[in-house]
């Protein structure tokens, strides 16, 4: 999946006369992340509310349609509450979308691609009485995670909002003895700054 994605985002770049009207940029966001749990066992969860940070860059490819590359820390992940225990299921990635972007209107774009996440850390913090325990959970959680990202956003000058849902496709859940299936779900709002 990750060669055919990158043929294609060169192909299309192979005969891009202006790359000097390539920019870049920064963003800073929120996320609203939560998993599916598929399988006899799953568990009803909650979502919980994660910070996203990183660059991108744009590369215009046509007219109407603009290569997105990003790297972004971006944090994931769920909660669960069982009888006054809350425990947050907390993973931080790096996250490398490639998105193609479409303009729709003057400032309007949408925009689409995969997006491969690697995992740099995974924990849980369980409260419970007044009291707090935290527990790394790095060999419970799968080191890649791939998903789809899908997007609508408004430029206006140097400024980029940005509003996108990534459906994770990858089951996280590293434990291979259950038939348990966990995949990432994650609405996200950004606002970011064309250099």
């Amino acid at each position: 999946m990750r060669v055919p994605v990158l043929v294609f985002f060169l192909t299309l770049a192979s005969d891009v006369p202006a790359v000097a009207q390539m920019s870049y940029g920064a963003k800073v966001g929120v996320n609203y992340a939560d998993v599916s749990f598929d399988g006899e066992g799953a568990v009803p969860t909650s979502g919980r509310v994660g910070l996203l940070a990183g660059g991108f860059v744009t590369i215009p490819l046509r007219g109407w349609l603009t290569a997105q590359p990003e790297v972004i820390y971006t944090v994931k992940g769920a909660s669960l509450n069982v009888a006054d225990i809350e425990t947050d299921f907390i993973v931080d990635y790096l996250e490398v979308p490639l998105l193609a972007r479409i303009s729709i209107r003057r400032n309007l774009y949408a925009a689409v691609g995969p997006s491969m996440a690697f995992r740099l850390r995974a924990r849980s913090r369980t409260s419970f009485g007044g009291s707090t325990e935290e527990l790394d959970l790095k060999d419970d959680v799968e080191d890649f995670d791939l998903g789809v990202v899908g997007a609508f956003g408004m430029q206006m000058g140097r400024w980029v909002f940005d509003g996108r849902y990534t459906h994770g496709l990858s089951d996280i859940d590293a434990d291979t003895s259950d038939d348990v299936t966990v995949r990432n779900r994650v609405f996200s709002l950004s606002a970011g700054i064309r250099f």
